[in-house]
């Protein structure tokens, strides 16, 4: 790498500019840190992970798009699920996509995107390409974003092998990110102890007889006519041998931790032809959950791409899981977990897209440098592009046909 050449501000290029609802805010401040992290040896060895990283991405997301398309075509289940989620659900916007919680969205969001553009920039200072400027982007006042500009003059004109390597950079960053964040949340997971197991109360029926009797949504039953209910099917079985009328004394935990136990009586009725209390419970199942995220197998690997609020019974750091566990973090070590699930979420999906052969995203622009360094001598730089603008299109039909399918079939 030479000496520094990031560039000053060209003339006419504003510090500041506004398309509403646009701004844009450029800055030298970020170069020094480029000329470091990319003056570094440990920066051409990570160049040259990220450009093994971009295809086996790539690949990844090609087949998930496939996959999805096939899938979408011949299992109206999956049409009906999609179709009920909505076109937002799409997009990895929170606000708009239902499942991407507005705080954590934004803050896995901006975080990479920054290390996305730094990435390229850093790479560029290391392959002795300038960088005029850096920035952020804001929706209004709302920061959404980061860019580098990189030369491109520069970086058209450089070595395929340099090229590729600055365009494979954002990738690689993301994925690396997203590898280290899932990781901590495994290790986290790791170190929760669950505080209570059992049969869950989610709701009490207005106006029956677990209402009258005090019980309470968030109760846990201990036990019923002094037999300990351990799971559903035990507690379904002693109420199938009681008949409407018959009067049951109920224990069951609750208060913070579980610790107070609530005894009372109640008058059991009838609905549907069963024998109620009026109740709606579920299986905790806290130490099953838990191993089961624990388990990090190829078979159970797609669980880490859910959202919590996807599959809110799957995940321990989801908002209905989290208050059953403790950690030695403390209360609030949920909070830490879906930081770190979403930084994880948002990054491993930024990198997919980009290495997507789709000009001129990042995987397009390597598709087509690529192509121009294995037959742009025999077939010309012409069909190189006429090669690029048929992928691109023929991705981004396939994408238009995933978004459409579940609403015209």
């Amino acid at each position: 790498m030479t000496g520094p050449e990031v560039e000053s501000e060209k003339a006419g290029q504003r510090r500041i500019g506004f398309n509403f609802p646009m701004l844009t805010v450029r800055t030298q401040m970020f170069s020094g840190v480029f000329d470091m992290l990319g003056s570094l040896r440990a920066s051409r060895l990570i160049s040259w992970i990220a450009l093994i990283i971009v295809p086996i991405v790539a690949s990844i997301g090609l087949y998930l798009i496939s996959n999805s398309l096939f899938t979408l075509l011949w299992t109206p289940t999956a049409r009906d699920i999609t179709r009920e989620l909505g076109p937002g659900a799409y997009l990895l916007l929170p606000g708009i996509n239902p499942f991407l919680p507005i705080l954590y969205g934004w803050v896995a969001i901006i975080c990479a995107i920054a290390v996305h553009e730094g990435a390229h920039g850093v790479i560029a200072r290391n392959r002795g390409m300038k960088v005029r400027s850096s920035g952020l982007l804001f929706f209004l006042v709302i920061p959404v974003g980061a860019f580098v500009d990189v030369d491109e003059k520069q970086l058209a004109k450089a070595k395929s092998k340099d090229s590729l390597r600055v365009m494979a950079a954002g990738v690689g960053g993301n994925i690396v990110v997203a590898v280290v964040c899932i990781l901590s949340v495994l290790v986290i997971v790791s170190g929760l102890t669950p505080i209570i197991d059992g049969v869950y109360v989610s709701d009490v029926m207005d106006g029956m007889p677990a209402e009258e009797a005090g019980l309470l949504a968030e109760d846990v039953f201990v036990s019923v006519d002094n037999v300990e209910i351990g799971n559903f099917e035990e507690l379904k079985a002693l109420l199938e041998n009681k008949d409407p009328g018959d009067v049951v004394q109920v224990i069951v935990a609750r208060g913070e931790m579980w610790e107070d136990r609530f005894s009372t009586s109640v008058n059991l009725t009838e609905s549907e032809d069963r024998t109620v209390m009026g109740v709606t419970v579920g299986d905790l199942m806290t130490e099953e959950r838990l191993r089961f995220y624990q388990a990090l197998a190829p078979e159970t690997f797609s669980m880490y791409l859910v959202p919590p609020a996807l599959a809110p019974g799957l995940v321990p750091f989801s908002d209905s899981l989290a208050l059953f566990y403790t950690h030695g973090l403390g209360a609030q070590w949920h909070v830490l977990a879906n930081v770190l699930f979403w930084l994880w979420f948002v990054n491993v999906n930024v990198a997919v897209f980009n290495a997507l052969p789709i000009y001129p995203l990042d995987g397009g622009r390597m598709f087509n440098i690529s192509l121009k360094s294995i037959l742009g001598r025999r077939v010309g730089e012409k069909i190189v592009l006429r090669i690029t603008i048929a992928v691109t299109g023929t991705l981004i039909f396939v994408l238009l046909m995933i978004a459409v399918i579940p609403f015209i079939l």
